[in-house]
This record gives C-alpha cells, structure tokens and sequence, in this order.
C-alpha cells in the first residue's frame, strides 16, 4: 500500500515492519506491524493507528488466540 500524499486527507503509512516481543503469556511472538498517521482536520488531534498482525495457521496465531483467551478469561466476573 503506498503511502498517499499529505494533502490528499487520507491516512498515511508512515513506517511498516516486523516487530519481535516477548510476552509473559503468549511467549515470544514476531509481528508484522503497520504504523499509520491518520491527519487531523483544524481543531483535532492526529492520530497514530499501530496494527499488528500474523500470517493464520502460524505459531504467532496460535500464541496471540491462546493470549485472547487468557484476557477473556481473566475479564469474566
């Protein structure tokens, strides 16, 4: 996806990636992550979207449903 130009009012891709992490449920996970900028219009805030994701069937899947579980669980009363 190119990033489209500033003018143009539409969200930007500023940085694009793999991301390696180490999490105490899910264990050691290597994303792939997009970084937007979605430009503000005058009298608002920018923002920065970060989306992170894992090809399916893959181990880093497997690792974030098990960490999806584990915070479903922990949020039941």
């Amino acid at each position: 996806m190119p990033p489209l130009p500033a003018d143009s009012g539409g969200v930007v891709l500023c940085a694009a990636g793999r991301k390696r992490l180490r999490h105490p449920v899910a264990g050691l996970l290597t994303l792939d992550f997009e970084t937007l900028h979605v430009p503000a219009t005058p009298g608002e805030t920018s923002l920065v979207v970060h989306v992170f994701s894992t090809e399916e069937g893959s181990g880093e899947a497997a690792a974030l449903a098990r960490l999806a579980e584990a915070v479903t669980v922990a949020d039941r009363p």
